[in-house]
C-alpha cells in the first residue's frame, strides 16, 4: 500500500512539475510576442506563430500585413501599449485525444489607431466606436484622428504533431474563419467555455 500511494505521488508531482514547465515556457513566449510586436520583429512574430496558419495565408503577405498595421498605410497606423508581464495568465496544460498538448494565455491589450487623412465629427465617432465595439473592443477618441482601443484578448497555445511538439501561438478568434479551419474542435469547444468564464471573472471583479 506504502508502494502504491508512493508511486501515485511521485506521478503528481512529476505532472505537476510538467505543467509548470510548460506553463513558464508559454508566459515567457507570450512576454516576447509582445515584445517582438512592439519592436515590428515580423520574422520573430512569425517563428512563434502556428505553422498552419501558412497554409492558409502566404507569410510575406501575413508580414506586409502587420507591416501596414504597425508602420502605418496611407489610412492609418496602430500603435500597442506595453503590457505589464504580470498582467499575462496562463491557464492549466490540457492534453488532447491525439496526444497533444494546449493552454490559454489571457491579456489586457490596448492599442491607439491613428488615422492620416480623416477626422471624425460626433456622429462618425459614435460610429466607430460601436463597430468597435460588436467586435469586443473598448473604444473611446482622444482627439479627432486618434481612437484608443483595449480589449481583454486571449491567445492559444498548441504543442502537437502539426507544430513539430514545440510550443506555437494563434490568437483566439471564433469568428475569424482561418481560426475555425485551424483548430480543432475539441479545442475550440474549451477555449470558448474558458474565453467566456474569464470575461464573466472579469467583469464581476469589475463590479
Amino acid at each position: 500500500m506504502k508502494n502504491i500511494l508512493a508511486v501515485f505521488l511521485l506521478m503528481c508531482v512529476s505532472l505537476l512539475m510538467a505543467q509548470t514547465s510548460d506553463q513558464k515556457k508559454i508566459l515567457e513566449d507570450s512576454n516576447s510576442f509582445m515584445s517582438l510586436l512592439k519592436n515590428k520583429n515580423y520574422d520573430g512574430i512569425m517563428d512563434l506563430t502556428h505553422p498552419a496558419l501558412f497554409d492558409k495565408v502566404n507569410k510575406q503577405d501575413l508580414i506586409n500585413a502587420f507591416k501596414s498595421m504597425l508602420e502605418g498605410d496611407e489610412e492609418f497606423k496602430m500603435d500597442i501599449a506595453d503590457i505589464n508581464p504580470a498582467a499575462f495568465k496562463v491557464s492549466e496544460v490540457y492534453n488532447t485525444k491525439e496526444k497533444g498538448k494546449y493552454a490559454f494565455v489571457t491579456y489586457p491589450m490596448n492599442m491607439k489607431m491613428s488615422f492620416l487623412k480623416e477626422k471624425f465629427d460626433d456622429e462618425k465617432k459614435k460610429m466607430m466606436t460601436n463597430m468597435m465595439e460588436l467586435q469586443g473592443m473598448k473604444s473611446k477618441f482622444v482627439d479627432d484622428s486618434t481612437l484608443e482601443l483595449s480589449k481583454e484578448s486571449m491567445i492559444i497555445a498548441v504543442n502537437d504533431k502539426s507544430t513539430g511538439n514545440i510550443w506555437k501561438y494563434i490568437n483566439y478568434d471564433e469568428a475569424n474563419p482561418l481560426f475555425i479551419s485551424i483548430v480543432s474542435a475539441e479545442v475550440m469547444k474549451t477555449a470558448k467555455e474558458y474565453y467566456a468564464d474569464f470575461l464573466i471573472k472579469q467583469k464581476e471583479n469589475a463590479n
